[in-house]
């Protein structure tokens, strides 16, 4: 009988210690058991979320990203690694002494990659080879619908789709969207065995909507491939703003690339020269002179300045000359019109450059625009302090040289503030961001409320509305119209055009003086001049002098902005004026003079 109690009691033992394993396993033990478990049998691959669009201002797709596979393996799993990476290798058009080098390296790892971005014909090879440990794994590569047009305001991305430069860059956050998990039962030979769905929802890219416009690009774009090859220049820049809300309408920098082969484009092609590059201005710069001497009512346009029939020379400046001719006594208007560099120096003389220079960083030179574009530079302008601006400086600055240099997009900003009235304006590219299904994400802010930089604020008055009225309609319409004016060429019939021509040298590279025979040619112009609707500026970069063909703004740049304002004018609709309301006005096309002036 004590026998079968002791068995008995021996049960009961036995029994609470397995119910107290139990417990400890399923209780204390659970989350420990569970979590091991789920590494043992789960399996999380990674689904990548779809790149946004990228669209121009009417819709018009200019980047999506579409579905490809990569090949990758799981060396863990391959039953034999010599016969499948051979069989890998040659399918991916692969050495195949690499592959199987790169696999036994790595035999220790779970995932190593082969190959990305698989041509279709790949993709089934290895999905018809069936093989274990062998994975095609789904990713997004970025494509780029209309080639290298607008190739340096878009950008481009890397192998792992992200944004590096431009608009897929600095908006790379709203593009890029959020990648989902999907969960995938294993064996215990790490095999799959059914799926447990998505486990974490991915979510696609919004879509960024450019102020960009697919045909203004164009247009601009084929306008600096012609006039590249026509002067055999080193490059050329162009910019076409509103001048109302700042919103670019094209950039565009040639030679350029294929976005989709960025890596295999040179780094001095891909560059935004339009943001990055500083140039010494020369001419173009001398409506900002004007501008700040009749701000300050230091010269009326009318009064008379002896611009002298030799050059000017003085104390602590050397001596200034003119490009081919001297004038003798001009009009303040004519100064420019003409564009006396004479006359600009004793217009900055009588100012000073204790008003001067803080009216130039007024108009935003040397600091960025603040553009929403990644890689913008500064440019430069020489401290007042440091640089100890003496009459020299003065001078020269007058006249875009010397102190002062800007990018492209800081002198087409400045001249968009003249041609609306005085406004302070914010350059952007991106009007807005959509989610996927079409809804607002995100809608920036209209001129006048978009803050400035540095405390200043869109919409701000630079100068007042009554001198940049006076600065369009009697002097930058006048450099057009007039017989004498250096942009002449730039005339429409359809629309009244205002701008400034410029021609300057270029700075020899780790020193002082310029190079010989190397020229800047540049016009910033404008249309219609009563209501400007367009503000375009076309840089050409050292045109070849020894055809023969020119090498001034007037020559070179001015046929290229005007051929941009006419097409684009007329594929906004906007009304061309007619040819009484001209012969009224006594405006008449001129052709007499003044085209090689600088």
């Amino acid at each position: 009988m004590w026998r079968g109690q002791i068995c008995l009691a021996g049960l009961i033992v036995l029994l609470l210690v397995v119910m107290g394993r139990c417990a400890y396993l399923q209780g204390w033990k659970s989350d420990f058991y569970r979590a091991r478990a789920d590494r043992q049998q789960l399996k999380l691959i990674p689904q990548s979320a779809r790149r946004g669009l990228i669209v121009d201002r009417r819709g018009r797709v200019l980047a999506v990203s579409n579905q490809v596979y990569s090949a990758a393996v799981d060396p863990t799993l391959l039953a034999e690694v010599r016969g499948t990476s051979d069989r890998l290798a040659d399918i991916l058009s692969l050495d195949r002494e690499e592959v199987y080098a790169k696999i036994q390296e790595r035999r220790d790892r779970r995932f190593v990659w082969l190959k990305r971005m698989l041509s279709e014909e790949e993709t089934e090879r290895i999905r018809d080879l069936g093989l274990r440990g062998v994975i095609l794994q789904r990713e997004y590569v970025r494509s780029y619908p209309m080639g290298s047009l607008g190739a340096h305001v878009l950008g481009f991305t890397n192998v792992d789709d992200e944004g590096v430069e431009g608009v897929e860059g600095y908006y790379n956050q709203y593009l890029r969207g959020e990648p989902g998990l999907f969960e995938l039962r294993m064996d215990s030979l790490r095999r799959p065995i059914g799926t447990l769905g998505e486990c974490q929802s991915g979510r696609d890219g919004n879509t960024v909507v450019l102020s960009v416009d697919v045909m203004i690009q164009e247009y601009v774009e084929e306008q600096l491939r012609l006039v590249v090859e026509k002067y055999r220049a080193a490059g050329a820049t162009g910019i076409v703003m509103d001048p109302k809300s700042g919103e670019v309408l094209a950039l565009a920098n040639w030679p350029t690339f294929e976005p989709e082969q960025a890596g295999k484009a040179r780094p001095e092609v891909r560059r935004n020269r339009a943001l990055t590059d500083p140039i010494e201005p020369g001419s173009t710069f001398k409506p900002f002179t004007l501008a700040s001497a009749l701000e300050g009512n230091y010269v009326t346009l009318d009064q008379k300045i002896d611009c002298l029939d030799g050059p000017y020379t003085g104390k602590g400046f050397g001596s200034i000359h003119e490009y081919r001719q001297y004038h003798g006594v001009l009009s303040v208007a004519e100064v420019i019109i003409k564009s006396s560099n004479i006359g600009t120096a004793k217009i900055a003389q009588k100012m000073g450059k204790k008003y001067f220079y803080p009216m130039i960083e007024k108009f935003g030179f040397g600091r960025k625009t603040g553009i929403d574009l990644s890689g913008e530079g500064a440019g430069i302008l020489m401290p007042l302090k440091e640089w100890k601006w003496g009459e020299y400086a003065l001078t020269r600055a007058s006249y875009g040289q010397g102190p002062v240099a800007a990018t492209p997009i800081q002198m087409i900003r400045g001249f968009c503030e003249i041609a609306n009235g005085g406004k302070r304006i914010q350059p952007r590219v991106a009007r807005g961001v959509l989610s996927p299904d079409g809804a607002v994400v995100e809608e920036f802010v209209k001129k006048g409320e978009e803050p400035g930089k540095e405390g200043e604020e869109s919409g701000d008055q630079i100068i007042s509305e009554k001198v940049a009225r006076l600065i369009v309609d009697q002097v930058l319409t006048a450099v057009v119209e007039s017989g004498g004016g250096t942009g002449k060429t730039a005339y429409l019939d359809e629309y009244r055009v205002f701008g400034k021509t410029g021609t300057a040298k270029v700075p020899k590279k780790g020193g002082k003086g310029y190079e010989d025979n190397k020229y800047i040619s540049s016009f910033m112009g404008g249309a219609p001049a009563e209501d400007p609707k367009l503000c375009v500026m076309v840089i050409v970069y050292e045109p070849d002098r020894s055809l023969g063909l020119g090498y001034t703004g007037g020559r070179v740049a001015v046929p290229a902005v005007k051929e941009i304002l006419r097409q684009s004018l007329a594929y906004l609709e906007v009304p061309a004026r007619k040819m009484e309301e001209n012969k009224k006005a006594g405006i008449r096309r001129n052709d007499g003079g003044g085209a090689d002036n600088n």
